[in-house]
């Protein structure tokens, strides 16, 4: 990245500006209990997210609804596990995760970073898949759309382009006049922020703090487990 020049700095939204797991862990122990001692609870989630990712472009191509994308992914993670759960669970804990993912928090040092680029001058804004509503409340309810203008949200359902395909880093590059060799995305997820952004030509600091194994044949510009990391990195 060059010195002295100002930057398109975008963020991921889920497990990036806040963690994504702590309303999933309440959901189900509220709904449904794990056994003692059976599994990680990060570890079921993660699960849900990579069925998440692999559902996601049926319900682009309207071949799945919204909901029933929402349940399978659950079901499917849970059934990995030999947890087995009948679609009022399914459909029970998809609730209580949604209603809870509009009283989070941003990560500790997120919002430190976020005024520190805006501060700077440098165009900042959010790339995230999901539903426009959806996306909208949870960026409303961390408070992150009284610091970013909603031209520089860029929310895939609203834009017709999802993570990983580089065409969406491509058309914030073109909405906000900015050049994919002066941009950078933070994001938590290898194959939808890393790869993606790569892909686009964007610089890419991978945000990894339950250190997760990289996939093949892409490198980030900078790994880093906390905000306080993040700072100190050698970006501007």
């Amino acid at each position: 990245m060059e010195t002295n020049s100002k930057l398109a700095v975008f963020f991921d939204l889920d497990d990036t500006l806040y963690d994504h797991l702590v309303p999933f862990r309440e959901a189900v122990r509220e709904v449904y209990p794990l056994p003692e001692g059976s599994l990680n609870d990060a570890d079921l989630f993660y699960r849900v997210r990579h069925h998440s990712d692999l559902l996601w472009p049926k319900y682009l191509r309207g071949e799945l609804p919204l909901e029933e994308t929402r349940l399978l992914r659950i079901e499917r993670a849970f059934a990995e596990y030999d947890l087995h759960l009948d679609r009022s669970q399914a459909e029970a804990i998809q609730a209580a995760y949604i209603a809870r993912q509009y009283t989070i928090e941003m990560i500790d040092g997120v919002r430190a970073q976020l005024e520190r680029f805006l501060t700077a001058g440098h165009t900042v804004g959010i790339i995230t898949n999901g539903p426009r509503e959806h996306q909208m409340n949870k960026i409303i309810g961390l408070g992150v759309d009284k610091l970013i203008p909603a031209e520089r949200i860029f929310i895939s359902d609203a834009v017709g382009i999802a993570k990983p395909d580089p065409e969406i880093f491509a058309y914030v590059n073109r909405k906000t006049g900015t050049s994919a060799a002066h941009s950078m995305y933070v994001g938590d997820t290898w194959d939808n922020d890393v790869v993606g952004a790569l892909e686009a030509g964007w610089k890419v600091c991978w945000y990894n703090p339950r250190g997760r194994e990289p996939g093949p044949n892409h490198k980030p510009s900078y790994t880093f487990v906390n905000y306080k990391e993040f700072s100190e990195l050698p970006i501007l």
